[in-house]
């Protein structure tokens, strides 16, 4: 019995970081049009949003992150992977919103809040 009070527990912790990771983008874009150009709110949340949210969703979709009992060089291991992917993401979506010749930070912050969504409410590969 203790095993599936485990798995419940572990499912609707899972369902609010989900939930809580595909909001962070529309938060961020958010506070974003709201704030005013340059101040430190919208500076703060807008890059940590950008250097956090993608690659967070990204990882957890992938399920690339080390087994939470492997200790601290998994934990790192799994931060700097974050980063990565959320830095690999953004470029993608800056590249090609100067490419076609429409970048704006309100546009790079809806389409990636768009994809840190639909990665973190895409169902994960069940292992």
């Amino acid at each position: 019995m203790t095993v599936l009070r485990a798995r419940v527990a572990r499912s609707v912790e899972g369902r609010w970081v989900r939930l809580g990771l595909a909001l962070s983008g529309w938060v961020a874009l958010a506070v974003a049009a709201a704030a005013p150009d340059g101040s430190v709110i919208r500076v703060f949340v807008t890059t940590a949003f950008l250097f956090l949210g993608p690659g967070a969703a990204a990882v957890r979709w992938t399920r690339l992150a080390s087994r939470s009992d492997a200790g601290w060089p998994a934990l790192l291991e799994t931060c700097l992977l974050t980063l990565v992917l959320s830095a690999c993401l953004t470029a993608v979506v800056t590249v090609a919103l100067y490419l076609i010749g429409a970048f704006t930070m309100i546009r790079a912050l809806i389409a990636l809040a768009a994809v840190t969504s639909l990665l973190a409410l895409l169902p994960g590969d069940r292992r």
